[in-house]
C-alpha cells in the first residue's frame, strides 16, 4: 500500500509539472508549411518554397454577387478602401487605381529607364514626328480624357506602355472603373496577403478581418449582397477547419460507443475511468517532448498522434481482463507484464519509421508516437494497478462468448483461401497501388476547385502548377538572365506554346540594362532641336513639351531603379515573390499560363542547352515529393520489420513462436490492402502510416495469445481482453472510416480492417495445448 501510494503520489507530481511546464511553453501552430519536407532537388526546393512564400499562394481572390452591376461597382470601391485603410490584412487590387501613388510617381520617374521602347532612334525627328500625330489621333479618341494631362511630360507614351505591359494585355473586363466578370453578376478585387497562405491561424485572421469589412460596407450603403472568397489561403483554413470539425464529432461519437463499450464488458466506471490515464498521460508526455524537440506541436501532429496512440488502450484492456479476484492487481500485471513489454518495445519499432522518415511531419507523429506508447505502458504498469487496489473482481468472463475464439485454430483452410483471393486482388485490380495524384487527397469539394479556376481565369490572376526556374549568382546576373529568358518566352507565346507569362525583369530591368537605356537618351539640345523639328505643322501650343525635356535630362542623371523601390505595393509584392535565395546563389521563378502541351514545352526549354534554367511542374513536382517519402517511409518499415523478428526472437527464444506472432501480421497487412484496391482505394501515404498501427495491434494479439501460460482460465481471459481491444478499436476507426475527409477516411477504413484481420489471423495461428505438448 505504501509503495502504491507513492506511485500515485508520483504521478500525480509529474502529471502536474508536465501540465504546467506545457502551459508556459507549449507552441501550437497550425501553418501548413511547416509540415511540408525540405525537399531533396532544387524542383522540390522551389516547390515549397512556392507553397510558404509565393504570391499565388497568398492571393484571396473576392467576389461579390448579389446586387446590379452599379451596386457591384460601388460595393468594390468602397470594400477596397476598407481594405486600404485597415493596413493589417495586406494589398488590395480592383482595377480602380490599382497602381498606387507610389507605383505612378516611380514609373514616371524612371519610365525612360523601363521601358523596352527605349531606342536611339525613338528621339529621331521622325518617330518624334509619329509619336506625336499618334498622340493627337489619341485625343480625338475616347481614351483622350485619360491621357490629356499625360502627354506634356510623355508624349512618346512610354507610362502608358509600361503600365499596358504591366497588366499582362489581358486583364480583367472593367465596368464603371472597377473589374467585373464578363456577364457583370459579381464584382472582382485580389488582395495579396500579408501571411503565408498555408498560415491557417493568419489566413484565418485576414478572413475574418475581410468579411467583418464587407458587412460594415453593406450595413453602410444599405445595398444587399454576397462575398465569396477563394484561394490557396481559404481551402487551407477550410480543409483544417473541417477536418478538426469533423474529428471532433467523430471522436464524441466513438468515445460514447467505447465507453458503452467498456462499461457493458467491466460493469465497472472505476475501470472505465482507469482505461483513460495511460492514454491521457501518453498524450501529455508525448506532446511535451515533441514541443520541447522541435520547438513546437502542430496542430495536425496532435490529431493524428492521439490516433496512433489508440493502442495504448489495448493494455489497460489487458490488465482489466486478467483480474481473477484471486490475485491482486499488481500480481496479475506481472503475470502478463514481459508480453506487455515485448509488444510494446516491437511497437516502438514500428513507428520508429516515421521518426527516421527524414520529413518533418512524420517525424513529430513518430516522436509522439513513440513517447506516448512507451509512457502509456509503463503507467499502465505502475500507476492503473495502484490505483485499482487489491482483491477487485470485475464481471466474469462470459464463456461462451470467448470460447468461439478458439474456434478460429481450425480454420487454416479459410484463412488460405482468403489470401489466396487477396493476392488475386492485388495481382490483377485495375486500381493502381498507389495514389499518384496528391490532390486527390485533398477535401476541398469539386465546385469549390471549379469557381477558383472560373475567378482566375476572369481576372487573369497567376496560375500555380508552370513554372521556370532561373538560377544565377547574383541578384544583377538574376536579372540580365531573366531578360533573355523573357525574349525566349515571347517567341513561345508567338508559335502557341504558352499563352502567358510574369517576370521580375518586366518590373525591373537589370541594372545593365537601365544604364544602356540611359546612354541612349539625348543631350538637352539635340531633343530640343528635334522635338521642334517634329512639331512643325502640328497643333500644339508653344512650350507645351517642357516638361518632356526636363524629364529625359532628369532621367540621364538618375541612378538605376532598384528592387526595394516598390515595397508596400503589389508590384513590390510580386517583385518579392519572384525571387529567394538558394544556398549562396539566387533564383527567380517565371509564373506561365495557358500551357497546352507541357512535353512540347520541356522539349523546348531543353533546347536552349542552359542548365541555369529549368522548367518545373509543381503538380507533379508535388506528386514526386510525397512519393519520395512514402517510398522511404515504406523502406523503413521493411527494416523495422526486420528489425521486430530479431527483437521477438531474442524474447520469444523460438521461432516457431516468432512465425506464429509475425504471420497474422503480414496476413492481415496483405488482407487490408486487398481490401482498399478492390474497393478502388489506391495506397497514400496515410494508409503507410496507419498500417504501423495495425503492425503494433497485430503484435500485440500474437504475443497474448502466444504465452506459454495462455490455457484454461487465463485462455479465457485472454480472449475476452482481445475481444474488448479489438472492438473498441474497431468502434473508434470504424467511426472514422465514414468521414468526408479522406485522410480521416483512409486512417479509418484501414485500422478498422487491420484490427479485425489481425485477430482473425492471430487466432488462428494461436498456439494451442497440443503444439505445446
Amino acid at each position: 500500500m505504501i509503495v502504491s501510494r507513492w506511485v500515485l503520489l508520483l504521478w500525480m507530481a509529474a502529471m502536474g509539472s508536465s501540465l504546467w511546464y506545457l502551459t508556459e511553453t507549449l507552441s501550437v501552430r497550425n501553418d501548413l508549411g511547416d509540415l511540408l519536407p525540405e525537399g531533396v532537388t532544387e524542383a522540390q526546393q522551389v516547390l515549397l518554397s512556392q507553397v510558404r512564400q509565393g504570391l499565388a499562394g497568398r492571393l484571396i481572390l473576392l467576389a461579390v454577387e448579389g446586387a446590379s452591376p452599379e451596386e457591384l461597382a460601388r460595393l468594390s470601391r468602397s470594400l477596397a478602401e476598407a481594405i486600404r485603410a485597415d493596413g493589417t490584412i495586406g494589398i488590395v487590387a480592383n482595377g480602380v487605381d490599382s497602381n498606387q501613388e507610389t507605383e505612378r510617381v516611380l514609373i514616371e520617374k524612371y519610365r525612360y529607364l523601363l521601358s523596352p521602347a527605349i531606342t536611339a532612334e525613338m528621339f529621331s525627328v521622325a518617330a518624334l514626328r509619329a509619336s506625336l500625330e499618334q498622340r493627337l489621333d489619341d485625343l480625338r479618341s475616347p481614351l483622350g480624357v485619360l491621357i490629356k494631362d499625360l502627354i506634356p511630360a510623355d508624349p512618346t507614351g512610354e507610362t502608358w506602355r509600361i503600365l499596358q505591359i504591366w497588366s499582362g494585355g489581358d486583364g480583367p473586363m472593367k465596368y464603371r472603373g472597377v473589374w467585373m466578370a464578363p456577364d457583370r453578376t459579381r464584382a472582382l478585387l485580389v488582395v495579396a496577403t500579408r501571411g503565408g497562405g498555408f498560415d491557417v491561424d493568419a489566413q484565418e485572421s485576414i478572413q475574418v478581418a475581410i468579411r467583418a469589412l464587407f458587412d460594415q460596407v453593406v450595413k453602410q450603403t444599405g445595398l444587399q449582397a454576397r462575398l465569396h472568397m477563394s484561394g490557396p489561403g481559404v481551402f487551407a483554413v477550410e480543409v483544417q477547419r473541417a477536418i478538426e470539425s469533423e474529428a471532433w464529432q467523430l471522436s464524441v461519437v466513438a468515445s460514447v460507443l467505447v465507453v458503452g463499450l467498456l462499461y457493458v464488458s467491466y460493469r465497472s466506471l472505476m475501470l472505465v475511468v482507469l482505461s483513460l490515464i495511460p492514454i491521457l498521460t501518453g498524450i501529455v508526455i508525448g506532446v511535451l517532448v515533441v514541443n520541447h524537440w522541435f520547438g513546437f506541436v502542430h496542430g495536425m501532429t496532435l490529431g493524428f498522434g492521439i490516433t496512433l496512440l489508440g493502442i495504448v488502450d489495448d493494455y489497460p484492456i489487458h490488465l482489466f481482463s486478467h483480474l481473477s479476484g484471486h490475485e491482486s492487481a499488481g500480481m496479475a500485471m506481472r503475470t502478463i507484464w514481459p508480453t506487455m513489454r515485448l509488444g510494446m518495445l516491437t511497437t516502438v519499432i514500428g513507428f520508429s519509421a516515421l521518426l527516421l522518415s527524414g520529413y518533418q511531419a512524420l517525424a513529430q507523429l513518430g516522436l509522439l508516437a513513440i513517447v506516448g506508447l512507451v509512457t502509456g505502458t509503463l503507467v499502465t504498469r505502475w500507476v492503473v494497478p495502484a490505483c485499482i487496489g487489491s482483491h477487485f473482481l470485475p464481471l466474469a468472463v462470459p464463456r461462451h462468448l470467448v470460447s468461439r475464439l478458439d474456434l478460429l485454430s481450425k480454420g487454416q483452410v479459410p484463412a488460405a483461401t482468403v489470401l489466396v483471393l487477396a493476392a488475386g486482388i492485388l495481382i490483377w485490380s485495375d486500381t493502381p497501388m498507389w495514389e499518384q495524384d496528391v490532390t486527390r487527397l485533398s477535401p476541398v469539394p469539386e465546385e469549390k476547385k471549379q469557381f477558383d479556376q472560373q475567378l482566375r481565369r476572369e481576372l487573369g490572376a497567376p496560375e500555380v502548377r508552370d513554372l521556370l526556374v532561373v538560377e544565377g549568382s547574383t541578384v544583377e546576373e538574376l536579372l540580365e538572365k531573366a531578360e533573355v529568358v523573357a525574349e525566349r518566352m515571347e517567341r513561345l507565346r508567338a508559335n502557341g506554346t504558352i499563352k502567358g507569362y510574369d517576370i521580375v525583369s518586366r518590373y525591373v530591368p537589370s541594372q545593365r540594362t537601365q544604364l544602356e537605356r540611359q546612354r541612349l537618351l539625348p543631350e538637352r539640345v539635340v531633343l530640343e532641336r528635334n522635338l521642334a523639328e517634329a512639331l512643325k505643322g502640328l497643333p500644339f501650343a508653344p512650350g507645351l513639351f517642357v516638361p518632356f525635356v526636363e524629364a529625359v535630362q532628369a532621367s540621364r542623371s538618375i541612378d538605376p531603379l532598384g528592387l526595394d523601390a516598390f515595397a508596400g505595393t503589389m508590384v513590390g509584392v510580386k517583385v518579392e515573390s519572384f525571387l529567394f535565395p538558394q544556398g549562396s546563389r539566387w533564383m527567380t521563378v517565371v509564373p506561365l499560363s495557358g500551357i497546352e502541351d507541357r512535353r512540347r514545352l520541356t522539349e523546348a526549354v531543353e533546347g536552349w542547352k542552359d542548365q541555369s534554367i529549368r522548367y518545373v511542374d509543381l503538380k507533379e513536382e508535388s506528386n514526386r515529393v510525397m512519393m519520395a517519402y512514402r517510398d522511404r517511409t515504406v523502406q523503413l518499415l521493411g527494416w523495422g520489420g526486420m528489425a521486430i523478428g530479431v527483437v521477438l526472437a531474442v524474447g520469444l527464444r523460438s521461432v516457431t513462436l516468432v512465425v506464429r506472432v509475425l504471420t497474422p501480421v503480414l496476413c492481415a497487412l496483405l488482407v487490408v490492402a486487398a481490401i482498399l484496391r478492390g474497393g478502388g482505394e489506391p495506397l497514400s501515404l496515410f494508409h503507410v502510416a496507419t498500417f504501423l498501427l495495425v503492425v503494433g495491434l497485430g503484435l500485440d494479439y500474437g504475443l497474448f495469445l502466444n504465452r506459454p501460460e495462455c490455457e484454461g482460465e487465463e485462455r479465457l481471459r485472454t480472449n475476452f481482453g482481445l475481444l474488448v481491444c479489438s472492438g473498441t478499436t474497431m468502434l473508434v476507426f470504424g467511426v472514422l472510416a465514414v468521414s468526408k475527409t479522406p485522410a480521416l477516411h483512409a486512417i479509418g477504413v484501414t485500422a478498422a480492417s487491420g484490427s479485425l484481420c489481425c485477430l482473425l489471423f492471430a487466432s488462428v495461428m494461436a498456439r494451442r495445448k497440443s503444439d505445446v505438448a
